[in-house]
């Protein structure tokens, strides 16, 4: 997982300066679905985690 410093330089890179995903994957050293995943995901906060309930005997 990424950094939220890594996320936005990705989403400004692609965003704001209109470099292409192969371009900031490969100076980034990172895979291209990587760069892909974050340019694509608008939602960054972490799923709720489920509470396991006690058991009942």
């Amino acid at each position: 997982m990424l950094t939220m410093d890594q996320i936005h330089n990705i989403r400004s890179r692609f965003f704001e300066k209109g470099e292409n995903i192969s371009q900031i994957a490969t100076e980034l050293n990172l895979d291209w679905k990587t760069v892909q995943k974050y340019v694509d995901r608008t939602d960054f906060n972490l799923p709720a985690s489920r509470t396991l309930s006690k058991p009942k005997f």
